[in-house]
């Protein structure tokens, strides 16, 4: 299925995440990362490494029934703002009121800024900004 069609399922009354803590931190509540665990289709979506996923997922933010799934799903596949979701994981209602209306800026500012440096990590199904100075 192309990706285009699973944002349909980008839905906050369907998505399933949990956080985890990072491989070889000794931490069991610091720097927590957002991993998507449901439905399929946002499973699928959150590993698929096409960097317009992020453009329509920050098109979502404005979204008051979607703006959080584009949250989480935008923390999953680029490790920005776990905390916020982590925060937030319980009462994502709280998060509209307090930084999701600005949510869509704030992605959009940073994508602006680092894509031209984003990679896919095909292992870890992230993206991360690679340091382009030498």
């Amino acid at each position: 299925m192309p990706w285009e069609e699973l944002l349909a399922a980008v839905r906050n009354d369907r998505i399933q995440f949990a956080t985890r803590r990072p491989e070889g931190s000794p931490f069991s509540t610091l720097e927590r990362r957002v991993v998507v665990t449901g439905p399929p289709e946002l499973v699928t979506l959150s590993g698929v490494g096409d960097i317009r996923v992020l453009d329509a997922l920050v098109r979502l933010l404005e979204d008051r029934e979607r703006g959080w799934a584009a949250e989480v799903l935008l923390a999953a596949m680029t490790h920005r703002e776990d905390q916020i979701v982590d925060s937030f994981a319980t009462t994502p209602d709280q998060w509209w009121e307090t930084v999701g209306k600005t949510a869509k800026d704030r992605w959009a500012d940073w994508l602006a800024q680092t894509r031209h440096r984003l990679t896919w990590d095909p292992d870890d199904k992230v993206f991360i900004a690679i340091d382009t100075e030498e």
